[in-house]
């Protein structure tokens, strides 16, 4: 077994939810709309983190949008805050600040859309929010200098790694569930919103990276409504701009929350692939025989996380390093608020026992 696991390595992060409860922090308004607000807020979530986990790679890493790597620094983030609602606030909505939880946006802007021409011609550097987060990416490189990087809306880290939501997700948080009838009763219009969706990622991403001096040197793209198309309807609607997309800012990390087996020889016409990061009973198996070597960010199952017990913990892992066949792998979890944390810990035990990677470093 110890052969198997040389690749395999685990990192664990938890939800803004389990902060809430367990240490207090507000997730308000000033959190993700000032900067200063946030790195100082943020000083103290870290701290509390290592407290709670001082033996064991668990972090505040956002949804493992994050890498450790890129956060061995000082860092200072402006609009920390999840890609479809920055586009989404940019479109119309409103940012809704729960406070205990992760925020949202105003349900579906552009819900009555009918001509996406309507869209064009956006001035991105003077809308809201961008224009807040483009003074504040300038006004903290200022207070800063050199003694933090300044990492800016549509990043996380230090390593230039842009994350967006998927295409057809954000599509679904655009438009709402309608998007799905317009694939079947108006195919036009909706390559045209997607092709809107896309250029409108690409150009913010280009304008804040520019402002913040940040080198983009990849893409996460989170598309978890995949789930609900068939591979054909990939096909047809997504994998266009996903691959513009991989063209414009690859290699790409694609992520799905959803189970995705069905989709899964679909995906391997997606241009320079780096990272697959699936979860919710993906198959490891398929994933090696029809991408051998690619290295995989593996999401375990929530329902397993929060209603099972450490044997089933125990089994799950087992059986995964099996499928994985001595491939790149991370396994990356994720604690919400009620999921039992023995859970959690079984999973790092295991694979302690077995080999794998398990280490705490050191973050900012």
């Amino acid at each position: 077994m110890a052969a198997s696991v040389k690749s395999i390595s685990f990192l664990g992060s938890v939800s803004l939810g389990w902060l809430h409860h367990h240490g207090d922090f507000v997730f308000d308004e000033p959190y993700f709309l000032d900067p200063h607000v946030h790195l100082d807020r943020e000083e103290r979530i870290n701290a509390f983190v290592e407290r709670k986990f001082p033996n064991e790679p668990v972090y505040n890493m956002e949804a493992h949008l994050v890498q450790v790597e890129g956060r061995r620094r000082p860092v200072a983030l402006v609009g920390a805050l999840q890609p479809n609602l920055i586009l989404g606030a940019a479109a119309g909505a409103k940012f809704v600040f729960y406070g205990d939880k992760d925020p949202d946006i105003t349900p579906a802007p552009l819900a009555e859309l009918r001509d996406v021409g309507t869209l064009a011609g956006h001035d991105w550097a003077h809308t809201w929010p961008l224009s807040l987060f483009l003074d504040q990416i300038s006004a903290m490189r200022e207070a800063f200098g050199d003694s933090h990087v300044m990492v800016p809306p549509y990043f996380w880290d230090t390593t230039g790694r842009a994350t967006i939501h998927g295409i057809l997700t954000t599509a679904q948080k655009l438009m709402g569930e309608r998007i799905f009838m317009e694939m079947m009763d108006n195919p036009a219009f909706v390559h045209e919103f997607f092709g809107w969706i896309t250029d409108a990622y690409i150009a913010q991403i280009r304008l804040l990276a520019g402002a913040a001096g940040m080198n983009v040197t990849g893409m996460h793209i989170g598309d978890c409504s995949l789930c609900m198309v068939s591979p054909d309807q990939f096909v047809e609607f997504v994998l266009p701009h996903v691959n513009r997309l991989a063209r414009e800012f690859g290699p790409l990390r694609f992520h799905s929350c959803g189970k995705v087996d069905h989709l899964l020889d679909a995906f391997r016409s997606v241009e320079n692939l780096g990272v697959l990061n699936f979860g919710t009973g993906t198959s490891v198996r398929k994933m090696r025989e029809l991408f051998g070597d690619l290295p995989i960010d593996l999401t375990p199952d929530v329902k397993m996380l929060t209603y099972g017990s450490p044997p089933e913990i125990d089994t799950w892992v087992r059986r995964t390093i099996d499928e994985n066949a001595g491939g790149p792998l991370e396994i990356q979890n994720h604690i919400d608020l009620a999921q039992p944390e023995a859970n959690h810990r079984a999973m790092i035990r295991v694979l302690r026992e077995l080999g794998a990677t398990c280490e705490r470093v050191k973050i900012h």
